[in-house]
Order: C-alpha cells, then sequence, then structure tokens
C-alpha cells in the first residue's frame, strides 16, 4: 500500500489501480461520524426514559408496600412513607421506627402536592389516608419531562 497522486493504492493490476482517494476516505468517516452520534443521542434519550420509569416503580412499590402491610394489620399499627427530594422513606406507627430507605437516581427528584406534605400514613385494617394529593417525579435537568402518582382518600395508587 503506498500513496500515488492522492490515491490509496491497495493492489495494482495490470494497467489498474484499486484503491480510495483522500476524499472518498474523508466522506466514509464523515459518514460514520454522523451515523454514530445519532445512535449515541437515541441511547441516551432511552436510557433517561428508562431511569425515570425505573424511579416511578420504586416509588409506587413503596407505597403499595405501605398500604398492604396497613391492611393486612402487620404488627396492628398504621404504615407510612416519608417523601423527601431524592427517596421514599416507609415505616411503621411513625417515623423513626422500622425505617426502609429507598433512594432514587440522582437525575430526579420527586415533588408533592400540597395536599401530601412528607408523609403518607395508611390507617390499620382499612388502608384510607387523609394524604390524598399527587407525587410527582421529574428530571433535574428537564422539569417538563415527569410522571405523576396520585393517591386517593382511598389510599389507592395510580400512575397518571
Amino acid at each position: 500500500m503506498f500513496f500515488n497522486n492522492n490515491k490509496i493504492k491497495l493492489f495494482t493490476q495490470g494497467n489498474h489501480n484499486f484503491g480510495f482517494t483522500v476524499m472518498e476516505t474523508l466522506i466514509v468517516i464523515s459518514i460514520i461520524v454522523i451515523l454514530v452520534s445519532i445512535s449515541v443521542s437515541t441511547f441516551r434519550n432511552m436510557s433517561n426514559s428508562q431511569v425515570l420509569d425505573i424511579s416511578v416503580l420504586n416509588v409506587m412499590s413503596v407505597l403499595n408496600s405501605a398500604r398492604s402491610e396497613a391492611i393486612s394489620s402487620k404488627n396492628a399499627t398504621t404504615s407510612g412513607v416519608r417523601i423527601l427530594n431524592d427517596k421514599v422513606i416507609s415505616y411503621q406507627g411513625f417515623y423513626g421506627n422500622l425505617n426502609q430507605e429507598t433512594s432514587l437516581s440522582n437525575l430526579v427528584r420527586i415533588s408533592t402536592s400540597t395536599g401530601i406534605g412528607t408523609d403518607i400514613v395508611f390507617n390499620n385494617v382499612t388502608g384510607l389516608t387523609s394524604s390524598s394529593g399527587t407525587i410527582t417525579i421529574y428530571f433535574l435537568s428537564d422539569p417538563s419531562k415527569n410522571v405523576t402518582i396520585k393517591i386517593n382518600n382511598t389510599g389507592t395508587i395510580e400512575k397518571n
């Protein structure tokens, strides 16, 4: 392989030179770079979407678990969930008793409506709660990308 008249010759056969010009090589490299950048952008968006979905599933799981424990009368007491900016903490009876912390990704945050505040307490046996309202999980970098979880007075938990 050698250079001759701006052509990279791969091999010569008779009067024909087989190879690529420098311009052809640059065009191929440019096309590859464009395709890779599109793929990386698509992968990043898909990954962000998964982070939000996993965070929502984690919060809903903690809420449903606390409600189930209250309904089943586990330890004959109420069960609650404390909502913080970056984590949820489930507890039994009162905060500080048998706490179980679930941290979320550092890419997302949680906010609550005024009806909920920081604690959601599910009543023993009935699973009812006086803390109805919404929980919004959103991206720190783009709060418009968010998912809302609604908690009704009956204690039911729904993803909107």
